[in-house]
């Protein structure tokens, strides 16, 4: 039934890749799927891995679905699990310690086959996840990451480089367009570690290239596009850019930004994919300047082939990072195809 139902997705693949005039190369849709679409958009698995995984129940809890990011990411792993035949429901951490430690214990009691987890923090829920694993169920990290307890691997990529790439973009924007000097507001999410990380790398580069550059206001936006418009309306200094750590803080502030006439400032994002981004990118966007491109297809997919390889007796490397690019209006359509 399954491999049935694979040819006929095959064939629809087929169809609409002969009405499309992308490259080959070109592998984004130019609109963020729906769960019950996003099947069709994701490659089946080949080979000796294709079913491995059929009928096996993995537990899944993602940090938080209220990021724009993370319910693609979310839509692209029940594809693949679609794909793979397995049962599984994306469960909403929500950024809450307990709500996915309560999750964890559901899912040992539920006799799961796996756990895939993207842990709202690297130690709070170490010994849920310690009896899962005396219980015989494997644990795989994805975006973020665990210390004190070894996942069988971590699907992520480099918070420090991401902070790192980003930092020496806008090093380049404001020595070509503000002569070397800009004041920046720095919007952070303190409930995630990696976020953390990434924001404090962009303020090491920056501090140690480019001392015109002056991050004279952090704000915490929740990884909340209101609370984030909230912080842009009550600063009252001028300022020249934002800089986000997620792209839902980057669209909270481009709102406030628009709403009180700013139209010569900036807005970059650590971490973006889709249509919203990268249709803002292609159309020049007065506001929206430049994002990390971390693409939840790419995330999703090792994140399935390392199960498969595990239940296939395969040993697995205990970190993959996915690779990071940074996109404006002058290359945005290397990672997205446009009608």
């Amino acid at each position: 039934m399954k491999k049935t139902a694979a040819l006929f997705l095959a064939i629809l693949m087929v169809l609409a890749m002969a009405a499309c005039t992308a490259s080959p190369a070109e592998t984004a849709t130019n609109a963020a799927p729906a769960a019950d679409e996003a099947a069709a958009t994701v490659a089946a698995p080949e080979g000796e891995l294709y079913n491995v995984l059929e009928g096996k129940k993995i537990g899944n809890t993602i940090c938080y679905k209220g990021d724009e990011w993370c319910a693609d990411l979310t839509n692209k792993m029940e594809a693949y699990a679609a794909q793979y035949g397995v049962v599984t429901t994306v469960e909403d951490g929500d950024l809450n310690v307990e709500t996915q430690n309560k999750q964890v214990e559901n899912m040992i009691a539920n006799k799961v086959d796996a756990i895939f987890i993207d842990p709202n923090t690297p130690t709070g829920i170490n010994e849920a996840l310690k009896k899962a694993q005396e219980a015989g169920i494997p644990i795989f990290a994805y975006d973020g990451y665990l210390e004190g307890l070894e996942a069988e691997t971590t699907i992520t990529w480099d918070q420090p480089m991401t902070g790192e790439l980003m930092a020496n973009y806008v090093i380049d924007y404001v020595n070509k367009n503000l002569n070397g000097q800009a004041k920046v507001v720095l919007l952070t999410l303190a409930a995630s570690p990696q976020c953390v990380t990434r924001g404090e790398r962009f303020v090491e580069v920056c501090a140690e290239k480019a001392p015109g550059i002056n991050i004279f206001n952090t704000q915490d936006c929740e990884g909340n596009r209101e609370k984030a418009a909230n912080a842009i309306t009550n600063i009252v200094e001028p300022f020249d850019l934002v800089v986000s750590v997620v792209d839902n803080g980057a669209w909270g502030a481009i709102s406030a930004i628009e709403a009180r006439g700013l139209t010569n400032v900036k807005v970059f994002s650590m971490g973006a994919f889709g249509a919203e981004p990268f249709n803002a990118l292609k159309a020049a966007h007065p506001n929206y300047q430049a994002c990390v491109v971390v693409a939840p297809e790419e995330i999703s997919k090792l994140l399935y082939e390392s199960a498969a390889k595990y239940f296939n007796g395969e040993k697995l490397e205990k970190t993959a990072n996915i690779t990071l690019y940074v996109a404006d209006s002058t290359n945005v359509d290397q990672f997205w195809t446009f009608d």
